[in-house]
């Protein structure tokens, strides 16, 4: 099996993070989570430099609007290229962290996009949040904006455009063991691993 890497987007509550442990487990390769990606980071030298783009922090629009009018955006280079060096010699999934965008023209990379319908969004978030319906509905409009901001700033794109991913599927349709499943097919159809 040669190397590939899997990128993950996913909406808030549609399961796309479990999706990529369920991959990582089937397939036994590294799984890089906000969690994984902090570990790693804390003993290097550019710690603060990557900080902010690991943890996906929000961004602040006045700073979006400082970076545009610079012409090209840089602040994603230091991450950029660090998420390179971690994923790119190696099999491995990335959740988040504009790795579609960052892996966008490298032909060994698997780009999927998580996504659910509101009802089952706030049920997922209800359950692994422990909050009520409202309080869910209120958490997936705020992380999604941050998201689609966090994105923007970065890449200059719109997250969760479609014509950025090779795959997207609806977990809130399949569940996340089944969407591991199809992936992992499409996989197999895309001939990086073999059947069995």
């Amino acid at each position: 099996m040669e190397n590939f890497r899997i990128t993950i987007g996913r909406q808030y509550g549609s399961g796309g993070k479990e999706v990529g442990r369920i991959l990582a487990q089937k397939l036994g390769i590294p799984f890089y989570g906000k969690e994984e990606l902090m570990k790693i980071a804390k003993d290097q030298p550019d710690y603060e430099e990557v900080r902010a783009f690991y943890e996906e922090q929000p961004v602040n629009s006045l700073l979006y609007a400082i970076a545009m009018e610079q012409g090209e955006n840089r602040t994603g280079k230091v991450p950029f290229r660090k998420i390179r060096e971690l994923c790119g010699s190696k099999s491995c999934i990335l959740i988040g962290r504009c790795g579609s965008y960052i892996f966008r023209e490298d032909p060994s990379c698997v780009k999927i996009f998580i996504y659910a319908d509101m009802e089952k969004k706030i049920q997922w978030i209800e359950n692994q949040e422990n909050v009520s319906a409202r309080k869910a509905k209120k958490l997936i409009e705020k992380v999604e904006e941050e998201r689609a901001q966090f994105h923007k700033f970065y890449t200059g794109g719109n997250w969760g455009n479609v014509n950025d991913y090779d795959l997207c599927l609806d977990a809130g349709v399949t569940g996340t063991q089944k969407a591991a499943d199809i992936i992992m097919a499409y996989l197999e159809k895309r001939g990086f691993i073999k059947h069995g």
